[in-house]
């Protein structure tokens, strides 16, 4: 019984059994990537949500040595994850947890998060993330919305081609397979 790609990752994303993985590769599977630009024109999120999403991608992927994840498009890809790949249920259970997201940034520093300085952002999307590994902040789904943006924000960006050819170590017809190469000697991971 042979098996094509698709349904390789479609059978890995049901045995991983990740609600948010699960959306996140049928996405992937769609063709949905990330397109270069900080400048990108939201069609599904409000001009609010799309500078939240835009600031909150740069702190989980800042500019380095590399574009950051602005600049990869993965705002952009976020959007159209979102808007394309995600039923309604899932597509308000991201809303939701994006505005909760902004509420509790208005809550501790009195100002939406994209009106917030770099330093504050940084330091909020840490306790945020600490506290989505820790189980807090979960929607009745029990996913916690930072994590979630963090898979996308690593996926859009990873996906590009910024994250393939500059971050990670890419080469379009690799050679021959050795499978025990110390880490040095490679210098990065491969993107395929």
């Amino acid at each position: 019984m042979s098996m094509d790609r698709k349904e390789a990752i479609k059978r890995t994303a049901l045995i991983m059994g990740g609600i948010v993985f699960a959306p996140s590769a049928l996405g992937v599977l769609k063709g949905c990537t990330a397109r270069p630009g900080v400048d990108w024109n939201p069609q599904f999120f409000n001009t609010d949500q799309a500078r939240l999403i835009t600031d909150l991608s740069d702190i989980i992927i800042p500019d380095t040595d590399t574009p950051g994840a602005a600049a990869a498009g993965v705002p952009a890809f976020i959007e159209e994850m979102v808007s394309t790949a995600y039923d309604e249920d899932a597509q308000n259970q991201f809303l939701s947890g994006l505005d909760a997201f902004n509420s509790l940034a208005r809550e501790a520093h009195g100002n939406d998060y994209a009106d917030l300085d770099p330093e504050v952002q940084y330091q909020f999307a840490d306790d945020q993330n600490r506290a989505a590994v820790g189980g807090e902040h979960l929607d009745e789904e029990g996913t916690a919305f930072f994590l979630q943006m963090k898979e996308l924000t690593l996926m859009g960006y990873f996906t590009s081609e910024v994250g393939a050819k500059e971050t990670l170590r890419y080469e379009k017809v690799p050679g021959r397979y050795e499978g025990c190469i110390p880490f040095e000697e490679v210098g990065k991971t491969w993107a395929t």
